[in-house]
């Protein structure tokens, strides 16, 4: 079984399509901001230029299964974030936070999705920003819930993660419940996205990968090992 994890894709589906048509992945674990706004068409280019009203036949996932996790930027009154995977339309699925995944291999994946906007202050409360981008209290008692956890699929990081951006993706309060995420589990993988940039790293037993945005032109995407 070939697994892909994708970074952030802000609605770009051509992108994800034409990679997941040439690397025929069995999964593709995505890591937030994957731009579900399925109401609303956003013509703000602080959704950098992508977002355009959800079309169901976006995303052409072929034989594959598309797990995506929900970042800052996406319409979260029509994501459930009940700690379930629900299938969207055929082939992708939205993992709530909190939600785990069992790889054919067994390895156990944990889906922690959630960052703050910097840019919220150019937003409209409600209509292009929603204050559940943030992980609430009983989401991160689900994150915590589990026995094990090998693998995880976040938006932002741990605080212990020295990944280097904008000083409001820095200090996100997110990444402080998800430095008890890695306390608790050790997971040996950690992915996430949201800094729009490639780097990577270790924290004690955990190799972390930050993966980048399409349009940047840096490393958005990487075989799971």
């Amino acid at each position: 079984m070939k697994t892909l994890i994708v970074g952030d894709i802000h609605g770009d589906w051509g992108k994800l399509n034409a990679l997941i048509a040439k690397k025929q992945p069995d999964i593709v674990l995505q890591c937030g901001d994957f731009g579900w706004w399925p109401t609303m068409e956003v013509k703000k280019p602080v959704l950098y230029g992508q977002q355009k009203r959800w079309l169901l036949e976006g995303v052409k996932p072929g034989d594959a299964k598309v797990y995506f996790c929900d970042g800052n930027h996406e319409e979260f009154p029509y994501l459930k974030q009940d700690g379930q995977i629900h299938e969207m339309y055929p082939g992708v699925y939205h993992a709530s936070r909190g939600s785990t995944l069992t790889l054919p291999d067994g390895r156990v994946v944990l889906f922690a999705g959630g960052a703050s906007s910097i840019d919220n202050n150019q937003r409209t409360a409600g209509h292009d920003w929603f204050p559940e981008e943030n992980i609430s209290c009983d989401e991160f008692d689900r994150m915590t819930d589990h026995d094990k956890v090998d693998i995880v699929i976040s938006h932002t990081c741990p605080e212990s993660f020295k990944v280097y951006g904008s000083e409001g993706k820095y200090k996100d309060i997110n990444r402080k419940a998800l430095e008890w995420v890695l306390e608790k589990y050790k997971p040996g993988l950690w992915f996430f996205g949201h800094w729009h940039k490639y780097d990577r790293g270790k924290q004690d037993c955990t190799y972390w990968r930050c993966l980048d945005y399409p349009k940047h032109g840096g490393r958005w995407w990487c075989w799971l090992p």
